[in-house]
């Protein structure tokens, strides 16, 4: 019996996160690019970033009267900036997959945030935060912002960031569920066993997402002699969410019961890394996070975050526009290349680098088990050598690193901890922009002075976990303990490490019997690591419509009410403590009653194709939209509309100076009296400027 019921749970495993937990790892629909459409800079880094990133249409925000300046005042931030991001998600019904918001250049980089400093109580704690923010920071501690709440000022605010393994069986509970664990621990260390058992368990019911609960009570009920409980509770640890084989390998409660076939089955599918920190995990949406470092509901007091970093920072003592361009194109090559090289870390006598060293130890041991070398240094940079370098973590004021001094493997990271890396308006001390445009794919710095404190800073462990196969945006928020100081710049999906589920999709849209699609899933003969696939998502539009098991063959009804043209997204989740993400999409025409526009581009854009234009020399283009009866024709650029006359057979003349430079994505409307109906988009690449 107890058999039988262990596989029907364990059949559960690969999808074992509940359907509003679908936004975990990293692909196109969970990034939201928000864009000052004031700028021509603004535009044209993003329309190279979304083409470059298959980003969809409905994910990218244009926001109006952006500040010049590159500090601002909290409330001009969340007026202006943070609330119009959140409102247009919700309207765009993109909150269950929203995951990343990432700024376009020509954003303020700072926000002071005097008045939440003045009511920090703890005078230690106030000596050492400033009263300057950067974006991405403030971004991150959203629900704070919106709360008007200092407490994203404390050492150890971002929850989500990982910790030592043992971190995982600290009380996190207030009230009397702090007592009941205390309690519970308490028996267990009499030798109460049973007792202590039956109180795990009693706090698993009541918090099903805290893995490590359950873990507990496994553990006691095998010390109890009770094994048929310890396989229930054990399963459902993994159920839970529970990754770590090696902790349950080396659990001498444990040990006994791995042999069992449901067991047995599902341990070779779980993280078998070193267990002196507590394994990647990937954020989401519907849950916050508990003082465990685990997923607590958010309805049940959980903090939740939302990563968040700048594409680039085109300014004079930032990257040149065309060095931003050719930045985020390069990375955006680099996923699931596996890079052979090593992981630089310095160990300088700088203060800048000794601040990471009592970390250093553990990342050296995690990277070199799991099969990467790595190297230290003494000297601002590393010895440029013929092997690559993966990663390099710097700790200097002042460093040269312009291409050709550094060998750098597309999608490293490079980190150099200092205090005015992410400070613009002021010379003195290396800016992050540099390492970018060296060759790095993300890279991070403080706006204000952060007194060399490790928590405000990525530990090593950014690029134990990288390797690992997170994305860029996750390794930094997995290892940065306060990082409301830090500016986060570049591609935030940069993945070189992620493993691929080795799979293909299909997709058929079926309208004999209504409208169906099928999704057929293929494997791949694939020379890379892969994992097997979890869940399946499938997405309207950037909207969650279904999540399924990892079927073969699935029908996905559409909505009775579609029209128009739609972007149909399947994206594949790998069961793995990195979930990585893998999506396919096409664009489908529904159909419907009233036909869809269709528009030909009739003659492209000038002025818009060589590096460093930002579009605002760009020459006029010409768009043909045909949708037959309809009462108006309209094109929209990103959401917006930039041109519309009445008919159903329009050639559009549009002036697009200010749409930035770079692939436009455009799209037709059909009007037909008050029903809107869309169009596929099409991409103008535009045309040299000789052309005629």
């Amino acid at each position: 019996m107890i058999f039988r019921i262990l596989v029907a749970w364990l059949a559960f495993v690969f999808f074992c996160l509940p359907s509003q937990d679908a936004d975990a790892g990293i692909s196109p629909e969970n990034v939201i690019v928000v864009v000052n459409g004031d700028s021509n800079v603004s535009r044209t880094v993003a329309n190279h970033y979304v083409a470059a990133r298959e980003i969809p249409l409905a994910n990218v925000l244009v926001l109006k009267d952006i500040p010049e300046d590159l500090t601002i005042e909290l409330e001009v931030f969340r007026d202006r900036i943070l609330k119009p991001v959140l409102a247009g998600i919700q309207a765009r019904g993109l909150t269950a997959t929203a995951r990343v918001i990432a700024y376009s250049a020509d954003f303020p980089t700072s926000v002071k945030v005097t008045e939440h400093k003045k009511q920090i109580e703890n005078e230690a704690v106030k000596k050492y935060q400033s009263a300057t923010a950067s974006i991405t920071g403030m971004t991150y501690f959203y629900q704070f912002v919106l709360a008007d709440k200092p407490e994203y000022l404390t050492f150890g605010s971002n929850l989500y960031a990982r910790g030592p393994f043992k971190r995982y069986f600290v009380n996190p509970f207030r009230g009397e569920d702090k007592e009941l664990f205390d309690d519970a621990q308490s028996k267990a260390d009499n030798e109460d066993f049973a007792e202590s058992a039956k109180l795990w368990q009693q706090l698993f019911e009541k918090h099903t997402l805290q893995s490590a609960l359950a873990i507990r009570a496994a553990e006691a009920s095998s010390q109890a002699d009770d094994k048929q409980q310890a396989l229930q509770m054990l399963a459902k640890a993994i159920k839970a969410g529970w990754t770590s084989r090696r902790y349950l390998e080396q659990s001498e409660s444990l040990q006994g019961l791995l042999d069992q076939q449901a067991i047995a089955k599902i341990l070779p599918l779980l993280d078998n890394s070193p267990i002196a920190w507590q394994p990647p995990i990937a954020l989401t949406s519907a849950t916050g996070w508990s003082a465990s470092g685990e997923r607590v509901p958010a309805n049940a007091g959980g903090v939740r975050y939302l990563f968040s970093c700048m594409l680039a920072v085109v300014h004079a003592r930032g990257s040149s526009l065309q060095s931003a361009v050719q930045n985020l194109e390069r990375t955006a090559e680099c996923d699931r290349r596996f890079p052979v090289g090593t992981f630089d870390f310095t160990m300088g006598g700088d203060v800048r680098a000794k601040t990471r060293l009592p970390i250093l130890a553990d990342a050296l041991l995690y990277l070199n088990e799991t099969g990467f070398q790595t190297r230290t240094f003494k000297s601002s940079l590393p010895e440029k050598g013929d092997a690559q370098s993966l990663g390099v973590m710097l700790g200097t004021a002042s460093v040269n690193p312009d291409a050709g001094r550094m060998n750098l493997a597309n999608g490293a990271i490079v980190d150099n901890l200092t205090s005015f890396g992410g400070v613009f308006g002021r010379d003195g001390q290396t800016k992050l922009t540099r390492f970018l445009d060296a060759g790095a794919a993300i890279s991070s710095g403080t706006v204000a002075e952060p007194y060399a404190l490790q928590p405000k800073f990525a530990t090593p462990m950014l690029w134990a976990y990288y390797a690992r196969g997170v994305s860029a945006i996750e390794a930094y928020y997995l290892t940065v303990a306060s990082p409301y100081q830090l500016l986060i710049v570049g591609d935030p999906m940069a993945q070189p490490f992620a493993k691929s589920v080795g799979k293909l999709v299909q997709i058929q849209f079926d309208q004999t019997a209504g409208n169906k699609i099928n999704v057929n899933v293929k494997s791949l003969g694939l020379n890379t690591p892969t994992v097997i696939v979890q869940r399946i998502e499938y997405s309207i539009n950037g909207r969650l419509l279904k999540v399924s098991p990892p079927l073969n063959n699935v029908t996905v009804n559409l909505p009775d009410d579609l029209s128009g043209a739609f972007e149909f997204r399947t994206t594949l989740v790998g069961f793995d403590c990195s979930e990585p993400r893998v999506s396919f999409s096409q664009w489908l025409d529904s159909n419907g009653k009233l036909p869809s526009p269709v528009a030909t581009i009739t003659q492209p854009r000038s002025g818009v194709t060589q590096a460093g234009d930002d579009g605002s020399l760009a020459g006029k283009l010409k768009v043909l939209v045909k949708a037959p009866g309809a009462d108006s024709l309209a094109i929209q650029a990103f959401g917006q509309e930039i041109a519309s006359q009445n008919g159903d057979e329009v050639t559009f003349v549009i002036d697009t100076k200010a749409l930035g430079a770079g692939p436009l994505v455009i799209q037709p409307v059909a009007s037909f009296g008050e029903k809107k109906v869309p169009g596929s988009p099409v991409t103008d690449q535009g045309v040299a400027s000789s052309a005629k």
